[in-house]
């Protein structure tokens, strides 16, 4: 069942919110470079010490003995991880020799969900309407519902006599390998954590605390079994099946739900570290960075260094995510005034959103790639760039994007517009230029538009084509300038006052019938 609450903020109000806001803009945009900077010195001195390691790192081949020549060195060893303790869960008969022993807790509780909806109203206010849901979930801690929204949920997760218990996680303390000791911040990565079911009679419990070489004295079996009795004295009924002990039905508020794993005393894993003595250490590099790996199973040395770069280069790229989300939600913030602002005009308003998110986007991940590109100038000149190659290009197209393409029409600066007096027209008499064949020894160049009587240029290539003669375009009167029927005469003057462009009549002949394709003086059949 859902509840609805609306509210409604005035738009002065919505406005100095917004100013308001611009600090904590700025803290974010500040919290996001830093965390962009620094990421990218972490990524890169790790992947160095990762390197380091990698390079300086020797097979140990049987680590069952300890080798005096394998001291102070990065070594890659594998073999069994073995715990020599006795582990025992406080509460409960669940014991054992084991690597690790945990109890989780779980509580079904109700949880409240919100979910916001904004409206902007007419005059630059805005309505906003929260809608809370309710689900009973497990959750690992009780929920104080006192202060839920809706008054019918209000007080149901305090259910009288509903268990408290905490969680709780052991682990071994002598963890051996091979003839080696394994330190804390490996032992706590060995092996695969599976179900392990508490015991129900006391011959169960007396095995569980008599595992291989495991022993425990009758005194101190004794009073574990005393002390698990009175811790489960204020309990109520419980109900176990498998690893899982339940208080309550399951299926309503105020149940718990108490569920055991273990890992086992013996796993075969593979470890990259410093042998310092009888023990192992991790691999300083010089830039203070530190090393070591644990995986389990049999796993070969370049493989882990591999798997260790892939983990380094997740979280590099997780860390840049989260950082540049953090630049653009603080450019946001400081610039979200303009918005509000305007909201007394929807649809200004709509296009400032649209601009400022845009501005906002553009402008941090370029920023972002500036940052990125200084922590990478420091270690890998060459990245970083071209990083800031890539942010300034970003910026210019930003700034380059408003003004518009320049106009290509005729303008002050160019009255002719951008292909000449004719404005991109060219006249129909003038030939397109032709491929040279072969040069013949005529006048450089052929009538080109020049009013008849007047000295023509003379044209500057050779006469390709022309079936009369095979002599050059000349003016006409000495020379035909284009064989029939190949170039017509386009709007050139002939003579000194020609009316219309020459429409490829021959010279001579009785004009309305057109040139059926003969060459000039070969006597064509001209239609009348």
């Amino acid at each position: 069942m859902a509840y609805t609450e609306t509210y409604t903020t005035g738009y002065g109000t919505r406005v100095g919110n917004s100013f308001k806001s611009i600090g904590s803009g700025f803290l974010m945009f500040i919290a996001g470079t830093v965390l962009l900077f620094w990421n990218e010195g972490r990524a890169i001195k790790t992947e160095r010490a990762i390197e380091g390691a990698g390079g300086a790192c020797v097979e140990m081949p049987a680590p069952d003995k300890i080798s005096p020549e394998f001291e102070a060195k990065v070594v890659h060893a594998t073999t069994n991880a073995v715990s020599h303790d006795l582990l025992k869960d406080g509460m409960y008969p669940v014991a054992g020799n084991l690597t690790m022993l945990d109890r989780n807790v779980e509580y079904l509780q109700y949880e409240e969900t919100r979910h916001e909806e904004k409206h902007d109203k007419m005059g630059g206010g805005e309505e906003t309407v929260v809608t809370y849901t309710y689900d009973l979930r497990w959750v690992d801690d009780p929920i104080n519902s006192s202060s839920f929204h809706d008054p019918q949920y209000r007080g149901l997760n305090e259910v009288p006599g509903m268990p408290k218990i905490q969680d709780q996680r052991l682990y071994a303390e002598n963890v051996t390998f091979g003839a080696y000791r394994l330190p804390d911040f490996f032992i706590k990565s060995v092996g695969t954590a599976t179900p392990i079911d508490p015991a129900t009679d006391e011959a169960g419990l007396r095995a569980m605390l008599s595992k291989d070489s495991i022993a425990v004295a009758e005194a101190d079996y004794q009073a574990y079994v005393q002390a698990m009795l009175k811790a489960q004295e204020t309990l109520p009924d419980e109900h176990q099946s498998g690893n899982v002990i339940m208080y309550g039905d399951g299926v309503t508020v105020g149940s718990v739900r108490v569920t055991f794993t273990a890992v086992k005393p013996v796993n075969e894993v593979s470890i990259i570290a410093k042998v310092i003595g009888d023990k192992f250490g991790e691999y300083q590099h010089d830039n203070g960075y530190t090393f070591s790996r644990i995986e389990n199973g049999a796993v070969p040395a370049d493989v882990m260094i591999q798997n260790a770069k892939d983990e380094n280069t997740m979280l590099t790229w997780a860390l840049r995510i989260v950082g540049i989300l953090l630049v653009v939600a603080g450019l946001k913030g400081i610039f979200n005034f303009l918005v509000i602002i305007l909201k007394f005009i929807p649809f200004l308003a709509t296009i400032m959103n649209f601009g400022v998110g845009l501005i906002c986007w553009v402008v941090g991940i370029a920023w972002s790639l500036i940052v990125i590109a200084v922590g990478w100038l420091f270690y890998r000149p060459l990245l970083g760039i071209s990083l800031i190659v890539i942010a300034v290009a970003l910026l210019v197209w930003l700034a380059m994007r408003g003004k518009g393409k320049k106009p290509e029409g005729n303008s002050p600066n160019n009255p002719d517009g951008p292909s000449g007096p004719a404005g991109g027209q060219q006249f129909m008499s003038q030939p397109q230029p032709q491929p040279q064949q072969q040069p013949q020894p005529q006048p450089q160049q052929g009538y080109q538009g020049q009013p008849y009587g007047q000295q023509p240029q003379q044209p500057q290539q050779p006469y390709q084509g022309d079936p009369y003669g095979q002599q050059p375009q000349q003016p006409y009167g000495q020379q035909p300038q284009q064989p029939y029927g190949q170039q017509p005469y386009q709007g050139q003057p002939y003579g000194q006052q020609p009316q219309q462009p020459y429409q490829g009549q021959p010279y001579g002949q009785q004009p309305g019938q057109p040139y059926q394709g003969d060459p000039y003086g070969q006597q064509p059949p001209f239609q009348q």
